[in-house]
């Protein structure tokens, strides 16, 4: 069990770097497009810029997030047969893991 702990973390690091760092860039060039400019830092930029951005990049991060961990949990099960520790107890995650699949 302690194996199978350590893997599924190490597969949900993996997915939540790549996604991340994906997402970070798709945010910023999206910004760039939109606004003609970089996104505010450090206190750059007026307040209305900044909760836009802050409100953008927040929006995409838990997105991003979510996307990363249900890819992670797709691949884990598609590798393994089971799904990743902590996700057998609750089975309308498990199931629509499953149907996502296509193991209905």
């Amino acid at each position: 069990m302690v194996g199978a702990k350590i893997g599924w973390r190490l597969v949900q690091t993996a997915f939540s770097l790549a996604v991340g760092i994906a997402a970070s860039k798709a945010v910023s060039s999206a910004w760039k497009l939109g606004s003609g400019g970089k996104p505010p830092k450090k206190g750059q930029g007026s307040y209305a810029e900044v909760a836009a951005w802050a409100a953008a990049s927040a929006a995409v991060t838990a997105v991003a997030t979510v996307f990363a961990e249900r890819q992670a949990a797709s691949y884990y099960l598609k590798s393994t047969g089971h799904p990743p520790p902590g996700w057998e107890q609750d089975a309308t995650v498990r199931s629509g893991l499953v149907k996502s699949l296509g193991k209905d």
